[in-house]
């Protein structure tokens, strides 16, 4: 056999010409003590023979029965070994042929064959060819032992998301891991970090967290060896763990830092509870800022806040914070502050006071009069303008119609914090009285006090996701099921009123009183909030022609690609002065979508944190936790054991069964429909007067939202328990 089968663990690196790449690097591990299977190698000349002389030369076919011999009865395998695979630059995972389970001599020889005709297939032709290689390249081949693998799968030395290489990231299956490289068997998902194990899916059941820790023990050792972050395949049989192939990890981000300037910033307030994913170039750069200084203009114009703080938002890894620094930092600004605030106060003081949280009170009534007598019919016939031109207007004249509609859309938001916004000062007072008197007295909440007061508003111009990449409702064809809502609301309606029954038997007549007032109050504004929030894309169906009609000249003037890679773009490029590579800028938002972003960065200010803690204190337990459980705000009370199902974009709408507990990153109006399958609600982002918090209570089922990470942390088809009263997603698996 020598020169034509060439003992596996005789092999090194510098022998990569020869075996080529995969069967080099198992020989240097094999020769470091790596548990590797026994095999031999069929070295590159014998597949350039086997091209001369289109037949198997017969040396070649001897030496293979001798490897036969000399591995034994058992089923082999046959894998290829090219010379151009398995380094830094490109991987070509898959490309090439690999045959399991061969026995006997001539099957190890057709087994042979495939190979080595997978070096020409047109799939590996055309990989080549893409990265400027032309032609097949040479082609060792390995033959093994097969081990029997009652689990098998790939550990990643350091996170493909993040990063981060601290992290290793494994994906396991029951048998061959054959089954986990062809897409035909869903994977169980670990990562191991030096002082945690935590299944992030659990599909095979394959693994558990002891095998865990030994598959990551070895893909350590491997990197170690080897300097560089590993793509490991592993297969465990008899309770041992043997390493198949290693190559190293290509295209790896750097590490993800959430490092932000001084300051406070957060992805949960404001515009961040309509943003569940990272927002693409066009939007952040036009509309959101757009919005976003057409708000603070509007703060300056009723309370004099003065000039707006730069910068209004970060974006960090893809994703959205709004600056917590909305008041001057210097003794002199706050003077200045004052001066410009007491002006506004005598111009106007039922205007001036909704910038000063404790009397907002005072003014918001007139507010809710310029919602409805001014800023809501502007909005209206500016959209209904922008629709009669937007498909006979120029570069320029869409331009101008989308500023326009930014500025319309920037008034409405300004109407939301103040209006919808006073929604939460009206319910914080009715939870912190419902605490102190009822509980205890009473089964049930404050929350169902105010449930079953509206039937949610779903439009056309409902939105999956504040960014104008997403489609809107009526793009989709999305809607609710009106009877099944009107069923929910029945019986809340008979819920809320048994109740207040209950509450006001249970109070003295002064104290039924006070309560009367509140709920007066708290049921006033609730439906407002939602009323408002689904007028506020009523713009977005005629914003996103108006930016189609962006791309399609670019496409035409052959600056772009495609019409949609517009999304991609940032408003400054749309004069198609320079090409962008949008589909790296597409697969980095793709990449960032599955980042675990905090909700927040660096420090709130005080007095901002010191609102925000007594308010989230009525809505979240500060009771000691299980291992894995997951602490939000309770926002819609109930409590529901049930199958959690992680949902993240509309795509994904159809995975949810009824039953079973939804786990978004955030919700808006065009979500709707799913809250009459859910059983109950998490999502990462919120507060009880997100979309998620309110009709969640519309609908009657559990819901508790702000969680942070509950998509990353949560695992797609575990059974969580949702206690929509404590804030708490209890995981009773990780306990």
């Amino acid at each position: 056999m020598h020169g034509v089968a060439l003992p596996l663990a005789s092999l090194r690196l510098r022998d990569l010409p020869r075996a080529g790449a995969k069967a080099a690097r198992l020989g240097e591990l094999c020769a470091a003590g790596f548990p590797v299977p026994h095999g031999f190698v069929i070295p590159v000349e014998a597949h350039r023979r086997w091209l001369d002389a289109g037949a198997m030369p017969d040396e070649v076919r001897a030496a293979l029965g001798a490897v036969v011999a000399a591995l034994g009865d058992g089923p082999l395998a046959v894998r290829s070994s090219a010379i151009d695979e398995d380094h830094d630059g490109a991987s070509f995972a898959g490309q090439y042929e690999t045959v399991l389970g061969v026995r006997g001599a001539e099957a190890v020889v057709a087994a042979v064959v495939r190979c080595w005709a997978s070096a020409g297939a047109p799939r590996v032709i055309a990989y080549r060819r893409a990265r400027g290689e032309e032609g097949a390249a040479g082609m060792a081949v390995l033959v093994q032992r097969l081990v029997p693998a009652e689990a098998a799968g790939v550990a990643l030395t350091a996170n493909p998301v993040t990063g981060a290489r601290g992290e290793v990231v494994i994906s396991a299956v029951r048998g061959l891991g054959e089954r986990l490289v062809a897409g035909e068997a869903d994977a169980d998902e670990w990562t191991v970090t030096a002082t945690t194990t935590t299944r992030r899916r659990a599909a095979a059941d394959a693994l558990d967290a002891e095998g865990a820790r030994e598959v990551a023990g070895l893909a350590r050792r491997v990197e170690a060896h080897f300097r560089s972050p590993q793509d490991v395949e592993w297969a465990r049989a008899g309770g041992r763990t043997w390493l198949l192939q290693a190559r190293p990890i290509t295209a790896l981000p750097e590490p993800v830092s959430w490092a932000a300037p001084p300051g406070g910033w957060g992805r949960h307030l404001r515009l961040g509870e309509w943003l569940g994913d990272p927002v693409t170039p066009l939007f952040q750069s036009w509309l959101l800022t757009r919005m976003e200084r057409r708000m603070f203009a509007n703060y300056d114009a009723i309370g004099g806040i003065g000039p707006a703080p730069e910068p209004l938002h970060l974006v960090v890894n893809g994703w959205y914070y709004m600056t917590f620094d909305l008041l001057p930092g210097s003794p002199w600004g706050i003077l200045a502050f004052l001066g410009r605030f007491a002006w506004k106060l005598v111009r106007n003081p039922r205007r001036a006071v909704m910038i000063v949280p404790p009397l907002t009170w005072l003014g918001v009534d007139a507010m809710v009069e310029e919602w409805r007598g001014t800023i809501a019919p502007a909005y209206a016939a500016a959209v209904a303008e922008a629709e009669a031109r937007v498909d006979t207007l120029d570069e320029a004249g869409l331009t101008a119609l989308i500023d326009r509609l930014a500025d319309h859309a920037g008034d409405w938001f300004t109407s939301i914090t103040f209006v919808a916004g006073h929604a939460w000062k009206c319910e914080a007072p009715l939870a912190t009285f419902f605490r102190v008197h009822l509980a205890g007295r009473v089964e049930g909440s404050h929350a169902e006090l105010l449930a079953g007061l509206y039937a949610p508003v779903h439009a056309p111009h409902a939105v999956y996701g504040l960014d104008w990449f997403h489609p809107t409702a009526g793009e989709t064809g999305a809607a609710p099921d009106p009877e099944a809502a009107r069923a929910r609301r029945t019986q809340l309606e008979a819920r809320r009123e048994a109740l207040e029954a209950a509450c006001r038997a249970a109070l003295t007549p002064a104290r039924a009183g006070e309560l009367d007032r509140l709920l007066l109050r708290a049921r006033r504004f609730a439906p407002l909030r939602e009323e408002q929030a689904a007028g506020l894309t009523a713009a977005w169906p005629v914003l996103r022609r108006a930016v189609r009609r962006l791309g399609a000249g670019l496409a035409a003037r052959g600056v772009l690609a495609d019409a949609d890679d517009v999304w991609f773009l940032r408003r400054e490029e749309l004069d198609g002065g320079g090409r962008v590579d949008t589909a790296a800028r597409r697969s980095e938002w793709e990449r960032q979508r599955r980042l675990a972003a905090p909700l927040v960065l660096g420090e709130i200010p005080a007095a901002i944190r010191g609102v925000n803690e007594q308010h989230e204190a009525l809505f979240r337990t500060s009771d000691p936790l299980a291992d894995g459980a997951l602490r939000g705000l309770g926002a819609s009370p109930g409590r529901v054991t049930a199958i959690a199902r992680v949902v993240r974009s509309p795509a994904e709408f159809d995975r949810l069964r009824p039953g079973e507990v939804l786990v978004a990153p955030a919700t808006t109006p065009a979500w709707t429909p799913l809250f009459a399958r859910a059983a109950a609600v998490v999502t990462d982002t919120g507060s009880p007067l997100a979309h998620a918090s309110l009709v969640a209570r519309e609908y009657g089922i559990p819901a508790v939202v702000g969680t942070g990470d509950a998509t990353t942390r949560i695992i797609d088809g575990e059974r969580v328990t949702v206690d929509g009263v404590r804030g708490v997603v209890e995981r009773p698996g990780t306990a």
